[in-house]
């Protein structure tokens, strides 16, 4: 009796928990900013010794700078297709109401981010690289 009361204990215990698994595919991961290309001017930035970062899982994107020149702001995305939608920027570890002002939106230029809420185009996405674009630039990144 007491090995049944434990097994269903058991059971129950582990159909409680809440398991979150990411959809994201290749976009999951850290993602190092190589380049920003304007479409607009042609001018090409190299940014492989900027230290700008894009880390993603699940349902959270953080941008860094790993040299520490800027704070790290946390998004809440959608991701569908070729897609991809930034939204609601927190500053990390800001605990409450860590909003993102707009006027503060500046600080987001070195990530190639200029919106609180961002669309981008997902041009090419695989286990090793990545290409986004809107409407006036084209960012690219490798997976660290």
């Amino acid at each position: 009796m007491k090995k049944l009361l434990g097994l269903m204990a058991l059971c129950l215990g582990v159909g409680a928990c809440e398991v979150r698994v990411s959809e994201n595919g290749d976009f999951d991961g850290l993602w190092q900013l190589t380049a920003i290309d304007s479409l607009q001017s042609g001018y090409k930035a190299d940014m492989h010794t900027s230290g700008e970062y894009w880390a993603v899982q699940v349902h959270l994107l953080e941008v860094r700078n790993m040299k520490g020149k800027h704070e790290n702001v946390l998004f809440r995305f959608n991701f569908v297709g070729d897609s991809l939608l930034l939204r609601s920027p927190y500053f990390d570890e800001s605990g409450e109401n860590g909003e993102l002002p707009e006027h503060e939106v500046e600080n987001l230029k070195p990530y190639g981010i200029d919106r609180s809420d961002q669309s981008y185009r997902v041009y090419r996405l695989d286990s090793d690289n990545m290409v986004l674009d809107k409407e006036d630039v084209r960012l690219s990144f490798r997976k660290y």
